[in-house]
């Protein structure tokens, strides 16, 4: 998946903005707010806030998930009993975000293909600087889809190595700080733990860029509606 150039979506969202501001845009659209085309951009800006919230909501299952992770790993690192157990509930819980994750991206999708098929450009339009407010919305679409299908990535991937060798991951982890095992056998648990770690601070990391952006382009559609119907409502 190529890299998401949000920065290039932010100018291209601000210059849209800017151009609602425009008094000539704005004369535009009050001029020609009854024909379809202006209802239908009106309605496109609400289904991206929804579509931006539902997002949000679902970065924030994950983080949340995630945090609780870290903090089973580190009640491992001093022998807190029941490890295992809530290492394989974990596992399993992650399945289900999985599924949930890939079942908001088929809906964004198909929100998508429905879409595409609204002519949004209007047909009698002088005034072309208009479309970009169009294209913004459009391609914002295009960037949650991104953001989202980064989330199915994270998810799908193994946050914790299952098996390596004979054993599983959790049947070793939870032998760290176990004194009945010898110093090679402490210290290899130790290494596993510290990767599992790592691991998941790089994870959590990732998750966190993709909210900040997220967040940012919620507050972007929020000035963009309000623009809009501050236009359309006078």
């Amino acid at each position: 998946m190529a890299p998401l150039d949000f920065v290039a979506l932010k100018d291209l969202h601000n210059s849209a903005n800017r151009l609602l501001h425009s008094p000539l845009v704005r004369q535009g659209l009050v001029h020609e707010r009854e024909e379809k085309w202006v209802d239908d951009v009106s309605e496109s800006s609400l289904r991206m806030l929804e579509v931006c919230g539902i997002s949000k909501d679902l970065l924030m299952v994950v983080k949340e998930h995630l945090q609780e992770l870290q903090f089973t790993l580190r009640r491992a690192s001093i022998g807190d009993e029941g490890t295992e157990e809530k290492i394989t509930a974990h596992n399993s819980y992650r399945k289900k975000l999985k599924k949930e994750t890939l079942k908001c991206l088929k809906w964004l999708k198909k929100g998508m293909k429905s879409e595409t098929s609204v002519t949004l450009h209007p047909p009698t339009m002088n005034e072309q600087k208009l479309v970009l407010v169009v294209d913004v919305l459009r391609e914002v679409r295009v960037i949650i889809i991104s953001i989202v299908e980064s989330l199915l990535s994270l998810v799908s991937s193994p946050w914790l190595d299952s098996k390596s060798g004979k054993r599983s991951f959790t049947s070793r982890l939870v032998r760290v700080n176990l004194h009945s095992f010898s110093d090679a056998d402490m210290s290899f648990d130790a290494m596993v733990l510290q990767s599992a770690n790592k691991r998941l601070a790089g994870v959590r990391m990732a998750i966190e860029d993709l909210e900040v952006e997220l967040e940012c382009m919620f507050r972007r559609l929020i000035h963009t509606r309000v623009l809009l119907l501050n236009i359309l409502t006078k």
